[in-house]
């Protein structure tokens, strides 16, 4: 079963949460979850000593979501391996009822505290079963993410200007 427009549309506006949390602030964003039950979304959000006590909390409680939950989306803050350094990610799971597929969005970013302004570095990446997707054969996905973002009324109009402050 492929990954709904639903939680594709949810994958989006949390992204866009995710990034409006991190973008005027020094600090790692507190993960979180949002999850759609009937149409109705709720937030829960992972607190722990540690950045990855945290993540391990959002991740354990997303793998098992309860029987009522339509569609989930997971964020978090990381970093990416990438040309011999790191570069700062927001990654984004996604699950749907019934699907075993798993999905993750990874936006890179440029957090607040380099240069005190936020940057998003190019278009998510798509990845699926463990495999980054071409973005052109995955350009109907990012389209149904696209919209989600435009759905967070505070991130809307900020999320092309971020990638040219």
């Amino acid at each position: 079963m492929a990954i709904p427009e639903a939680a594709l549309l949810l994958a989006g506006f949390v992204l866009a949460h995710a990034a409006w949390s991190v973008s005027d602030a020094p600090e790692l964003l507190v993960s979180l979850a949002i999850v759609e039950r009937s149409g109705q979304r709720e937030v829960m959000r992972f607190e722990a000593n540690t950045q990855e006590e945290a993540i391990a909390q959002g991740k354990a409680k997303m793998a098992t979501p309860s029987a009522d939950v339509d569609v989930w989306a997971f964020a978090r803050e990381g970093l990416f391996d990438e040309k011999g350094g790191k570069v700062d990610v927001i990654s984004v799971d996604i699950g749907a009822k019934g699907s075993a597929q798993r999905v993750t969005l990874v936006q890179r970013f440029e957090p607040y505290g380099k240069r005190h302004h936020f940057r998003l570095l190019g278009d998510p990446e798509v990845v699926i079963d463990g495999h980054i997707q071409d973005s052109a054969k995955v350009k109907d996905l990012l389209a149904s993410i696209r919209r989600g973002i435009s759905q967070h009324s505070k991130v809307a109009p900020l999320w092309d200007s971020w990638h040219n402050p």
